[in-house]
């Protein structure tokens, strides 16, 4: 589950060393390729696509300004339980972080495609992934474990998902991601909060998120 292990950091020191751990074996040419690929991807997306930090899901902390990741791969990541490395079929698309003090990263990602069509494709591919996504991610010593997909509710006709994963080797120690994933016109907006909060958690309210994106892809690519 490559998006939820490399979204399982509480800083962004943490993300960043991940990274610079992650680069070690790679040469300075793959290191620019993947660099220039990433950039390639994002041309043309425009960022006002964005929902803003007030259009979160609610929580009980507030939301900073975002960070816009530039090593955001759109062409072989997608939500999570995507089988990373496939391709997506998406011409553009952007990934932002909203963090809050302590507990909670509200990631928010776009893939743009050229028709209506690709956008259901990717969406599909995306749902069957879901199938089989714990049993691809057991527990181990590296990477990320996946326990559980739950649908817990639904917002404006979009299912909202609860995977439970923890990162390994600590499999004990659980975390919470918030799923919910927009197909409207030729993108496909997800929003993917995680909850660090130990325990038995309480649904994340995204009826207000939901109508914000539907008006987004509708504004910008309809």
């Amino acid at each position: 589950m490559h998006l939820a292990a490399a979204r399982a950091a509480l800083s962004g020191a943490t993300v960043v060393s991940a990274m610079l751990l992650a680069a070690l074996p790679a040469t300075a040419s793959v290191a620019s390729a993947a660099t220039t690929r990433a950039a390639a991807t994002q041309v043309g997306i425009d960022r006002g696509v964005l929902l803003t930090k007030a259009d979160q899901p609610p929580v009980s902390e507030s939301y900073g300004d975002p960070w816009v990741d530039p090593y955001a791969e759109p062409d072989v990541a997608g939500p999570s339980c995507w089988q990373y490395g496939r391709g997506t079929g998406a011409i553009a698309g952007i990934s932002a972080r909203f963090s809050t003090p302590t507990w909670f990263h509200s990631y928010n990602d776009v893939w743009v495609f050229s028709s209506p069509d690709d956008a259901a494709a990717f969406e599909r591919q995306w749902r069957a992934d879901l199938a089989t996504c714990v049993d691809r991610n057991p527990p181990a010593e590296t990477g990320t474990a996946v326990y559980d997909i739950t649908k817990v509710g639904e917002a404006d006709g979009v299912d909202v998902l609860r995977v439970t994963s923890a990162a390994n080797p600590y499999s004990t120690v659980l975390q919470h991601f918030w799923v919910a994933v927009v197909r409207q016109g030729r993108a496909v907006y997800a929003v993917q909060l995680l909850d660090y909060r130990h325990g038995d958690p309480q649904l994340m309210p995204f009826d207000g998120t939901i109508a914000k994106i539907k008006a987004k892809l509708a504004a910008y690519y309809p």
